[in-house]
C-alpha cells in the first residue's frame, strides 16, 4: 500500500487506509475465484510450464469443484494462446495434443527427451507460454464445464491508462523494456513491419474488463465456457510505425538519464538488414568496449547488457513481424449491458483511448517508476543528450572522412597498378 499506485489515495483521504483490515482466507466461502497465476516467460522450460500454467488450473478446477458457494471462476488467459492462426474467434480450440496424454509423457521423460520434443509440440506457435495456456483452456472445457466459468483473453499488457496513476507499470515485460532500451540508446534497430498493428493493452482496461466479466457470468446461462478477448487492434488499432515515430519524437524532448548513445529507432522487414545492424551498431561495439575494460581492469559489461537486449528483441520478434484479426463482439456485449454508472467506474473501452496521450503517459511512467528519474533533472539530461549528437556528428564526420580517403588511395592505387600493367607497356 505505500507503493506509487496508491499515492494520491494517500494525499487525498488517508484516512481510507484504517478501513482495511486483513482477514483469514477460506476458499470453502469465497464466492469468486479469479485465477490470474502463471508463468509468463516466454522461454521457460515446457515441463515447468505445464507444471505452473496447465497443471495448476487443473488443480484450481478441482479446487473450485469443492467451494459449495461458488459463484465465478474468471479465468485470465492470453490473446495470443493460439497465435498459430491468423484470424481468431472469442471460442476454445482444439489443442495439438491432448493435455492427460502430454501430462503422461513428462511424468516418465526427463528433461532432454521433454526438450527435445518441445519443438515438435509448439508447431507454428512461438513459445512454450502460448502452448500452455491453450492447453490450460482446454483443460477447463475437460473439467470445468460444471463450473460457471469465463476466459478472458489479453493481448499485450503495457502500462496504466487512467486510474489510478496513469502510465504506472513496475516490470520491463513486454513492450515496457523495449521503450526503456529505445530510450537510453541501448537499442536503435528491431525486426518487425511497421504496418502490423501493436495490439497493446492497458492494464487498468484488463483489470476493469475481469471485474466486470465476473458479473457479466453471474447472470449469464450457457452451455459452453464464454470468452472475452481484451484486445485493441480490432476497435482502435495502432501500428509499430507509429509508435516508433513517436518513441523517437519523446526521447529527443524527454531524454533519460545517462543515455548510451542518441536515442533512434528503427523496424527491419529483413531479418538480414537486422543481423546486420544489430551486429554492427550493437554486439560489435560491445565486444570492444569490454575488450578494453578488462585490458584496463574493469569488468565488462556490457555484452552481457546487449544479451539481454537480444533476449528481449527475440522475445518480441514473432509479434512485431505478424498481425491477427481478433473477434471482440464478446467485449462490446459486456460494455453494453453495464450501466453508464458502472461504465465511468469500469471503463474498459478501448475505443476512447487516445494514442499519443497514452504512449506520452507510458513513457512518463518509465522514466519515474521503472528508472526512478526525477523530472526535476530534465535540463541536464537535455544537456547530455546535446553533448551526444555533438559527440555522434563528430564521429560520424571521422568515420566518413576516413572511409572515403581510404577509398580514394584504394581507387589511386588501382589506377596506378593498372596504368602501369596495362597502358604503359604499349
Amino acid at each position: 500500500m505505500k507503493g506509487p499506485l496508491f499515492s494520491r489515495l494517500w494525499a487525498q483521504s488517508p484516512s481510507v487506509f484504517s478501513k482495511l483490515v486483513p482477514v483469514t482466507g477460506n476458499l470453502l466461502e469465497e464466492g469468486l475465484v479469479f485465477h490470474c497465476a502463471a508463468t509468463v516467460k516466454f522461454d521457460e522450460a515446457l515441463r515447468l510450464s505445464i507444471e505452473m500454467n496447465v497443471l495448476g488450473t487443473q488443480r484450481l478446477i478441482a479446487l473450485c469443484h469443492m467451494i459449495r458457494n461458488l459463484s465465478v471462476l474468471v479465468h485470465v488467459s492470453t490473446a495470443y494462446a493460439n497465435c498459430d492462426k491468423s484470424s481468431l474467434f472469442e471460442q476454445i480450440y482444439p489443442p495439438p495434443v491432448p493435455p492427460t496424454k502430454l501430462f503422461e509423457a513428462i511424468d516418465w521423460m526427463d528433461d532432454h527427451m521433454i526438450n527435445a520434443m518441445t519443438p515438435f509440440l509448439l508447431g507454428n506457435r512461438p513459445n512454450t507460454y502460448t502452448l500452455t495456456k491453450a492447453l490450460a483452456e482446454v483443460q477447463l472445457a475437460e473439467d470445468a464445464l460444471q463450473l460457471p466459468v469465463i476466459i478472458v483473453r489479453p493481448s499485450i499488457i503495457g502500462a496504466m491508462w487512467r486510474d489510478p496513476l496513469p502510465g504506472w507499470t513496475d516490470n520491463i515485460n513486454g513492450p515496457t523494456g523495449i521503450f526503456a532500451a529505445c530510450g537510453k540508446g541501448v537499442l536503435t534497430n528491431m525486426c518487425g513491419s511497421n504496418s502490423s498493428k501493436a495490439d497493446i493493452i492497458p492494464v487498468d482496461i484488463v483489470s476493469n474488463l475481469i471485474i466486470v466479466a465476473a458479473s457479466y457470468r453471474l447472470n449469464l446461462k450457457c452451455e459452453k465456457i464464454p470468452v472475452v478477448h481484451c484486445c485493441s487492434g480490432t476497435l482502435n488499432p495502432i501500428h509499430w510505425d507509429h509508435i516508433v515515430n513517436f518513441l523517437q519524437c519523446f526521447f529527443r524532448e524527454y531524454p533519460l538519464d545517462q543515455c548510451y548513445r542518441v536515442p533512434s529507432t528503427h523496424f527491419h522487414s529483413s531479418r538480414l538488414l537486422f543481423l546486420l545492424n544489430f551486429y554492427l551498431k550493437h554486439m560489435g561495439p560491445a565486444y570492444i568496449i569490454d575488450f578494453f575494460c578488462v585490458l584496463t581492469g574493469r569488468k565488462k559489461k556490457f555484452t552481457r547488457m546487449y544479451g539481454k537486449v537480444w533476449r528481449m528483441v527475440e522475445t518480441l520478434h514473432y509479434f512485431t513481424t505478424r498481425g491477427w484479426n481478433f473477434e471482440t463482439n464478446g467485449l462490446l456485449e459486456i460494455w453494453n449491458s453495464i450501466s453508464d454508472d458502472d461504465k465511468q467506474v469500469f471503463n474498459f473501452d478501448v475505443r476512447q483511448i487516445d494514442w499519443d496521450s497514452y504512449l506520452f503517459d507510458y513513457l512518463m511512467g518509465i522514466k519515474r517508476y521503472i528508472l526512478g528519474e526525477n523530472l526535476e533533472e530534465l535540463p541536464r539530461a537535455r544537456g547530455n543528450l546535446i553533448r551526444l549528437k555533438m559527440y555522434s556528428t563528430l564521429f560520424s564526420a571521422i568515420f566518413w572522412w576516413s572511409a572515403i580517403r581510404l577509398f580514394a588511395r584504394c581507387v589511386f592505387l588501382f589506377l596506378m597498378i593498372f596504368f602501369e600493367f596495362f597502358v604503359l607497356p604499349y
